[in-house]
């Protein structure tokens, strides 16, 4: 028995050997074949419809497209391929190894039958062949051959001749003597001339196996290569209709799966063709898909309605921008510009006298300042009416504007009957001269006003003051200052005339 276990583990070891040989010199060549997943066109899908939704695009959403993307791992297919090569290999292995052990067994008790056949087989031939000998003669010939063909023999590890007297006529191996696992057979022969001979045969069973294996292995080795491709084969080819085929087409139903579509129904022919689970599966994602549809739709419904509720606040909020721009706009106006005439107001003239002071100053020119007053305004709307005093300020703006209007002039309200002109460029002749066109002007207007000084018509009284490198101020108030004070002294020489500012005023503004 445990001659029989170390040949099963010597089988064991070169079948593994062998396997594993041949797997490293198949794998690629097999799976480069029909066992590799064929491709196949890959369908885009189409973005989700939440997205969708959120993006409140639905003919955009359904043109995006994304693409797939490759699974990790290896197919199902490769890994059954796999399983069914290993299981055949494992099958195959346990198989062989079983008819191994009781081919080692039957052969253990072949070789000890031999062995106990040995002297019956060779006895008499070699004795024939010793008989032939003279007395003292080496064997040769027939005996030699006899000899070595017990010698060939498997297991047989050494043969040894010797007389009966103990001369050794073929010597053999006597260090083999003794081990515990070498058989010894001797059997006697006739004496060649007078005396008989001496067999001494040493084998060893583990030998024998040896032998028997090195024989037999390149032969199994073959055949179970073919039962194993042949019993891989015919698994798969049973596998893949059953199993893997109705998987690749619910694969690709599960790829075309779209949203956007309508569920088309399941016949229960394509139904009946599959296996009763994949059938579950089918039936799930045909439920899933008309879910998902029906929820697309509401969804599309809801994207529809909330565009245009979008729409119309757009709209509205558009139209509250527009209004909103427009009343900051008559605002900014108000704030700057005298809401009666259309002139600027006090904020704006201060402003503008500044930034002209500061521009003759730097570029040492020229800047008149005119300060005019209606002449007894107050008495005009008491007699009157408010409504006629604002009129007569509407039209004297209005005169205002046509006499000075060039690009750098600037006219302005201060408050009540008093108006300004800030001309830049201009001296204190210039400016004096188009100021008495405009008292003429205001005249030809022929306004009337009884309790006026000169006349039943409203004058003008206007107070001029100029800055110049010759007649310097200190500042835009000195200015201003100046032009009042000429103001006043113009009302009370009489009104209706221009009063220039007074050089002793301008001495003491320097």
């Amino acid at each position: 028995m445990r001659r029989a276990q170390s040949v099963t583990q010597a089988v064991a070891w070169a079948w593994h050997r062998c396997l594993a040989k041949i797997i490293d010199l198949q794998t690629d060549r097999v799976c480069a074949g029909w066992m590799r997943p064929a491709p196949r066109q890959r369908i885009g899908c189409r973005p989700c419809f939440r997205k969708a939704a959120v993006s409140f695009d639905t003919s955009s959403a359904a043109d995006l497209t994304l693409p797939h993307r490759q699974p990790p791992g290896t197919s199902l297919r490769r890994r059954t391929v796999w399983v069914v090569l290993l299981l055949s290999v494992f099958l195959v292995g346990v198989t062989d190894a079983i008819h191994l052990r009781h081919q080692a067994q039957a052969h253990a008790a072949a070789f000890e039958a031999e062995l106990l056949a040995l002297p019956k087989v060779y006895g008499q031939a070699l004795a024939s062949s010793m008989a032939e000998l003279g007395a003292g003669e080496r064997p040769g010939g027939a005996t030699q051959v006899l000899i070595d063909k017990l010698k060939a023999r498997p297991g047989v590890l050494s043969v040894e001749l010797k007389t009966s007297s103990g001369a050794v006529l073929a010597s053999g191996d006597a260090s083999l003597r003794g081990q515990a696992d070498v058989r010894q057979i001797d059997f006697e022969l006739g004496p060649p001339a007078s005396g008989g001979a001496l067999v001494q045969v040493l084998a060893q069973e583990e030998a024998a196996q040896r032998a028997f294996m090195r024989e037999a292995l390149p032969a199994l080795l073959l055949r179970d290569l073919a039962l194993v491709m042949l019993l891989s084969l015919s698994l798969m080819l049973v596998l893949d209709r059953m199993m893997l085929r109705p998987l690749r087409r619910l694969a690709d139903r599960a790829d075309e799966l779209d949203p956007l579509d309508a569920p088309q129904a399941l016949s229960h022919a394509a139904l009946a063709e599959q296996p009763a689970e994949l059938a579950r599966v089918s039936r799930s994602l045909a439920r899933v898909q008309q879910g998902l549809w029906l929820q697309w739709q509401d969804e599309s419904q809801r994207v529809s309605q909330l565009q245009q509720q979008l729409q119309v606040q757009s709209q509205q909020l558009l139209a509250a921008q527009q209004a909103l721009e427009q009343k900051n706009r008559e605002l900014g106006s108000l704030s700057r510009s005298d809401a009666l005439t259309g002139l600027a107001n006090r904020r704006e003239f201060d402003e503008a006298l500044r930034r002209e002071f500061k521009r003759a100053q730097r570029q040492r020119g020229q800047l008149a300042l005119a300060v005019l007053d209606l002449d007894h305004f107050k008495s005009y709307n008491e007699r009157y009416g408010a409504a006629a005093g604002d009129l007569v300020l509407q039209r004297f703006a209005q005169l205002l504007s046509e006499r000075f209007k060039r690009d750098t002039d600037f006219v302005a309200r201060l408050g009540g009957e008093e108006f300004v002109a800030l001309l830049p460029g201009f001296g204190l002749d210039v400016t004096q001269e188009l100021l008495e066109q405009l008292r003429e002007e205001l005249r030809a207007l022929a306004l009337p006003h009884e309790g006026g000084v000169s006349g039943p018509w409203l004058t003008v009284s206007i107070g001029l003051a100029a800055y110049s490198p010759a007649h310097p101020y200190l500042s835009p108030q000195a200015l201003m200052q100046a032009a009042d004070e000429a103001l006043y002294i113009a009302k009370h020489a009489g009104r209706d005339r221009i009063s220039l500012a007074s050089s002793s005023s301008l001495a003491e503004r320097v």
